[in-house]
């Protein structure tokens, strides 16, 4: 074979092999090939457009919308103060005469704490009785006399300012004798002392403290985003380790003027009754404090999506599925609450959203006909993978 025969023989094989590549890409061969394997070529059609978009609705799965009026739930660890509380002191030096109480028990407003030797101020108060009856007297004779014009009346406003010097003599050694005894200013529970029967107090020494546990308040501190919704009278609760089977309940009774700029938290005081008397100052709680909520849609997770717009869900409607921006406003476990124009048992799509365009016609996976199976998406389904 000469040489040109070779050529031209290869050129042949080259032009040959080109046109049945093109005609392979052009997908005549494959059309034929899926007609004639097809006994009906139509049926075969229909299956090669069945995976379409406009051949039938888009198979989706749906959940229906709830609504979330939960509100707002604040805890905050907090520490017990008694409504009212104080520590004594003696308002002199003396020494201890009489110890009035049992330390750990109620004592009544007014009752005697303690007392302090006090023989000085009763001679004190018996002198100055004794000038005040004195001058009392000497005014009565002067007031006889000056009726009688045999003094004058200088001399009888004389008597008079005596007496009254008497009186507030007579005043300041009660005060004086008042002193030695130490009082308790309100009803309550006294705790323990340190001191025993001859022993020098001064002011400056302690006596006890004095609680008055009837009613406890606790400080906490809630985040500035509820701040606004704090109310005086609202209710709140409280438990303690102390006591874990007895939930504690009482009310708002101050809130602070200022948030704190450090922490952005308001300062919040609570009081709250204690009857049994089983609450302790100093002891420890976690309050909880409600805010009622904004009844609004609860929507699966996957059921919300994101484009350049924002956030958004596919409702059904009918069988159609619309856009509905959303705003989110909560997440939860496995959902979101959201503010948009949704209603309680709307259906929104979880599953096969990504198939979606306004206004689609869809349908639920359960229902009417099964979607094909993954290997026979269609013969149109298979034309796109060799032109890959």
């Amino acid at each position: 074979m000469t040489a040109a025969r070779q050529i031209v023989l290869s050129l042949l094989v080259i032009a040959l092999a080109g046109g049945g590549w093109w005609l392979y890409r052009s997908g005549s061969f494959a059309g034929a090939a899926t007609v004639a394997a097809t006994p009906d070529s139509s049926a075969g059609q229909g299956r090669r457009s069945g995976g379409g978009m406009g051949a039938g609705p888009v198979r989706v799965v749906t959940a229906p919308v709830d609504i979330n009026d939960d509100g707002d739930t604040v805890r905050a660890i907090g520490t017990l103060v008694a409504a009212q509380s104080v520590t004594l002191f003696p308002e002199v030096t003396g020494a201890v005469s009489e110890i009035a109480f049992k330390p750990g028990t109620r004592v009544d407003a007014g009752a005697a704490i303690i007392r302090l030797e006090k023989a000085d101020q009763q001679v004190e108060v018996e002198r100055a009785t004794i000038a005040r009856d004195d001058a009392q007297a000497a005014l009565d004779r002067a007031e006889k006399l000056l009726a009688s014009k045999n003094i004058t009346a200088v001399a009888v406003s004389d008597a008079r300012s005596v007496l009254q010097k008497a009186g507030i003599d007579l005043k300041i050694a009660d005060l004086a004798l008042a002193k030695r005894t130490v009082s308790a200013p309100f009803a309550g529970v006294i705790g323990l002392t340190e001191l025993s029967i001859g022993d020098l107090v001064t002011p400056t020494r302690a006596i006890a403290n004095l609680d008055d546990m009837s009613t406890v308040t606790v400080a906490f501190d809630v985040p500035e985003n509820v701040s606004a919704k704090v109310a005086i009278g609202q209710e709140v609760t409280a438990t303690s380790t102390a006591l874990p089977d007895q939930t504690f309940t009482g009310k708002v009774s101050a809130i602070d003027n200022r948030i704190d700029a450090t922490s952005r938290t308001l300062k919040v005081e609570a009081e709250m009754p204690n009857d049994a008397n089983v609450l302790k100052a100093g002891m420890s709680v976690i309050v909880v404090l409600n805010f009622p909520g904004e009844a609004r849609p609860m929507v699966p997770s996957l059921a919300v999506q994101w484009d350049r717009k924002g956030s958004f869900v596919w409702k059904l409607d009918g069988d159609e599925v619309h856009r509905v921006p959303v705003r989110i406003i909560a997440r939860n476990s496995g959902s979101v609450t959201v503010a948009g124009e949704l209603q309680k048992g709307q259906q929104v799509v979880v599953e096969g959203v990504q198939r979606l365009r306004e206004g689609i016609k869809v349908a639920e996976a359960g229902q009417g006909a099964q979607p094909p199976a993954e290997g026979a998406a269609t013969g149109a389904g298979k034309r796109p993978a060799g032109n890959s």
